[in-house]
């Protein structure tokens, strides 16, 4: 929880001294305000790090999700989520946002601006704080649904009340998540179109793509596409609009991948390297569920052979001979039983883990469901994926040479599997579409244990995160209008406005 700090120690003290060197800070012991390309760092290394770590990930999304287990305090896996657990989940995307913001008001600034020129221009480095907002705000949307929000392109509208403290707005009205989708799809249209092509912004802080504005601009395209395919059935016109638009400018191989690389060292090493390996954390395991879909034994590709993925996804313990997983939602007794249970493959527990942020796979799985359930997408997504995994060429003409039809289970089963390690869009795409039908869910059976919520009222998996305890305490009249929108109250049976399945 503390890596905030410890991770961007050492490439701070450059920075201030090349704001020292600019007059940019005055008095090195007390800096104005901290260079832009820190800021920009800082905010990649927590979207990284604090959305994907071993609470909001490997006790959350990536449990809901069904790709990780518990293997010792399984309530988690029953969808009891610790306080702690959901004040990360809305905490940090806000803590992130706030530096996004303070780059943006920093090339904005009639002092400032004239510094942040050294990072690259003014203007591009407004458009790549947006691009990068809108998609911190969409993992706060498909968390909880409506939210607090602001935009640069509405930074007018009083309605959008986050991110205003400094305006004296310490009790933010939730906008509604539908109005965040359309302003978030036409925040990263206008940016897009706003940055310089050929230009490079804040280079020794972009962790994600060194400063290219050309990956970014494609990065937003991309995005674009994944919120489309969101609400695809819930608003069919806007979503089939935004993907004419951007598909011809988002991703068209790996090479084009978001990812964040950690470091080589325990301090700036990622998240699973540090619960794993620093802290030696037994407590996760791949679920039963996902393993019986990557070894064929469940789901639409039965009689094929092995996923070749299983063992890039996840490494065999002691005398196993196979992966080995954890039933979902049993109980301590159950997931204690299980002996050899597999662990993350050590290239996920290396210190320097390239967190995917979105990746070409996801985008030809898109372009599939847009486009009818297209063949070549469909084999293209199952391609980039295995190639992504580094998987042998053979192995993956194989597997696709032997694949079933391109069709709504077979494409979003597969886009199921190359989304592993997101587990915030794994659980999305169960949302919203119903695949892959291979979760186990409450009520299923396991020898003589049942499925059995630790939530009262849920029976089902959950459609979404209560808000965090603070919001009622600090926010509450807020929060009242917010629950009052939802179907069910602030529960997790509350479905977000795309979950129309």
């Amino acid at each position: 929880m503390k890596k905030y700090s410890l991770a961007t120690l050492a490439a701070s003290a450059l920075l201030f001294v090349i704001g020292c060197d600019t007059d940019y800070i005055n008095d090195p012991d007390n800096p104005a305000s901290a260079p832009s390309t820190q800021l920009f760092s800082n905010a990649q290394f927590d979207l990284a790090w604090e959305l994907n770590d071993e609470w909001v990930a490997a006790r959350g999304t990536l449990q809901i999700s069904q790709y990780w287990n518990s293997t010792f305090y399984t309530d988690e896996s029953r969808y009891a989520l610790r306080t702690s657990m959901v004040d990360d989940m809305w905490e940090w995307p806000y803590r992130i946002l706030t530096d996004l913001k303070e780059v943006i008001e920093l090339n904005t600034d009639a002092v400032n601006a004239p510094l942040m020129l050294q990072y690259g221009s003014n203007n591009d480095q407004i458009q790549v704080s947006r691009i990068l907002m809108a998609y911190t705000f969409s993992k706060l949307v498909d968390t909880f649904g409506d939210v607090p929000y602001w935009s640069y392109g509405q930074m007018e509208n009083q309605d959008f009340q986050a991110l205003r403290l400094k305006d004296g707005v310490t009790s933010p009205s939730y906008t509604d998540a539908e109005t965040i989708y359309e302003d978030m799809l036409a925040e990263l249209a206008d940016a897009a179109s706003k940055l310089d092509p050929s230009g490079t912004t804040m280079a020794s802080g972009d962790n994600i793509y060194g400063g290219s504005n050309a990956k970014w601009i494609k990065f937003a395209h991309s995005l674009r596409l994944r919120l489309a395919s969101h609400i695809l059935d819930a608003n069919p016109t806007l979503a089939n609009s935004v993907f004419t638009q951007s598909d011809a400018s988002a991703f068209t191989s790996n090479e084009d991948n978001a990812l964040f690389m950690f470091g080589t060292t325990d301090i700036v090493g990622g998240p699973w390297h540090d619960a794993f390996t620093v802290n030696a954390r037994r407590d996760f395991a791949p679920s039963l569920s996902f393993t019986e879909l990557l070894y064929n034994r469940t789901g639409p590709f039965i009689g094929m052979d092995t996923d070749p993925r299983v063992e890039s996804f996840f490494d065999t313990r002691l005398d196993a001979t196979e992966v080995v997983g954890i039933p979902y939602g049993f109980g301590n007794t159950v997931a204690r039983a299980v002996n050899d249970e597999g662990i993350p493959d050590a290239e996920i527990l290396k210190p320097d883990f390239s967190q995917p942020i979105l990746t070409y796979a996801e985008i030809e799985f898109i372009r599939s469901e847009f486009n009818g359930w297209d063949q070549a997408s469909y084999e293209n997504g199952v391609s980039a994926s295995m190639e992504y995994w580094g998987i042998d060429a053979t192995d993956v003409t194989a597997y696709i040479s032997a694949l079933p039809a391109a069709s709504e289970e077979t494409v979003l089963t597969q886009k199921y599997i190359g989304l592993y390690m997101d587990g915030l869009e794994g659980w999305t795409l169960y949302r919203r579409t119903g695949f892959p039908n291979t979760l186990t869910v409450p009520g299923d059976t396991f020898g003589d244990a049942t499925f059995v919520t630790l939530v009262p009222g849920l029976d089902a998996i959950p459609s979404r995160v209560t808000y965090p305890q603070n919001e009622q305490l600090l926010n509450k009249s807020n929060w009242d209008a917010a629950r009052g929108n939802l179907s069910d109250g602030d529960a997790m049976t509350s479905k977000i406005f795309w979950d129309v399945d």
